[in-house]
Parts: C-alpha cells; sequence; structure tokens
C-alpha cells in the first residue's frame, strides 16, 4: 500500500513516492502514536521536516493544522517527488522545499518569511548517518545551529528518529524530554535548553 496522509483535512490523500529509490517514511502506526503525542503543539506550528524525503511528517502536520513547513531534502529524485507533493496537497499553504545539505545548512531559506523560527521540527537522518550526531561530529553540530533564537522558537520541539540501540547524546542547545520506543525505532523529544538570563544568573547567586 502506499504512503498517505492519516489524519485532518487531507486525510486519505496520497503522496507520490519515486520509482527505484528506497524511502523511509513513516508507516500509519509509527505516525499515529507520533502525532497522538504531540496533538496540542501541532495546529498553528511553524514546522521544519528536516530529511523530509517525500514529505510525510511536514504534510500531515499540514494536514492537522500547522500553518506553514520548510522541508529539506537534498536527493534530487526524492526532493522531485516533495515537490510534487507539496504541490498537490499544499499549494495554498506557506512552504518551501528545499534542496540542501543538512550537514552545513543555516536552516533558513530564502522564501521563508514567516515560516521561522521553527516551532515544531522532525529531524530523520538516514540510519547509517545517526553516528554523525555524536558530540563534535558533523550532524551534532547541525542540531546546535538549529537551536539558535532566529530558527528555533524558545518552546520549539524537536522529534529525532533514530534506530532502537541507538543512544542519542543530546546536542548543546537542546534538552531531553522524553523517549518513545516505537516499533524498531526511537522517537526522541526534545525541547531548548533554557537559557539563564544574567539577571536570573545574580539573583540565584545572591546572599
Amino acid at each position: 500500500m502506499g504512503v498517505r496522509i492519516i489524519g485532518g483535512q487531507l486525510r486519505r490523500r496520497q503522496l507520490m513516492t519515486p520509482k527505484g529509490i528506497v524511502t523511509r517514511p513513516y508507516t500509519d502506526r509509527v505516525r499515529q502514536v507520533v502525532f497522538d503525542r504531540i496533538v496540542d503543539i501541532v495546529p498553528e506550528a511553524r514546522v521544519a521536516d528536516i530529511y523530509s524525503g517525500i514529505g510525510t511528517m511536514g504534510l500531515e502536520s499540514i494536514s492537522r493544522g500547522a500553518t506553514s513547513c520548510v522541508f529539506f531534502e537534498a536527493t534530487p529524485i526524492v526532493h522531485r517527488s516533495l515537490k510534487e507533493n507539496v504541490r498537490l496537497l499544499a499549494s495554498e499553504f506557506p512552504t518551501v522545499c528545499w534542496k540542501t545539505d543538512v550537514r552545513y545548512t543555516s536552516f533558513v531559506p530564502r522564501g521563508s518569511d514567516g515560516m521561522l523560527p521553527y516551532t515544531l521540527v522532525f529531524f530523520d537522518p538516514p540510519y547509517a548517518d545517526c553516528p554523525a550526531m555524536e558530540p563534535g561530529r558533523v550532524l551534532s553540530k547541525s542540531l546546535t545551529r538549529l537551536a539558535r533564537p532566529a530558527v528555533t522558537s524558545e518552546d520549539a520541539v524537536l522529534l529525532i528518529r533514530t534506530p532502537r540501540l541507538f543512544e542519542l547524546s543530546v546536542p548543546t542547545g537542546w534538552q531531553l524530554q522524553e523517549c518513545w520506543p516505537v516499533s524498531t525505532m526511537k522517537i526522541w523529544n526534545l525541547i531548548k535548553s533554557r537559557v539563564e538570563t544574567s539577571e536570573e544568573s545574580a539573583t540565584s547567586h545572591a546572599v
């Protein structure tokens, strides 16, 4: 069976998948688990769907009330399918489909006025690239850039998908809320680290 939207105004709409290319869209069951847990933050969300593939999570979010989405996908043939899915399902919404290298991107594409800072981020690297999220490595640095105030909001939620046996080292700028083991994977739920202001610091150190 093909990939489809499972909830919201676009429910049951099918997504185009590229021929001959293996992608890893979230299954219906896993998506339902994830969206059941973030149901309160999806409406009005400004979404970033990073390593978006054909756009499953971003389009699911738009279907459920998100106001915008920036999709990040570097593989040309997959990016073409992504753009077609966005054209067919979400042409009336503010979106950007950005073909960029997540390892080095600024996360701020041209044409994204009003779509930042992101409030909800899906980060779904290829499983083989998950070790690059270890401290000091390239994807860990990307996630730290993602935590910049101009890129993600103070109350932003970051969901990272990894293999079930992978242990995430929480990147600088984020803190772990929960980890949800689902099927053969884990979904790591992170929020922005709270930055103590100079006034709060002075108060906390006052005698």
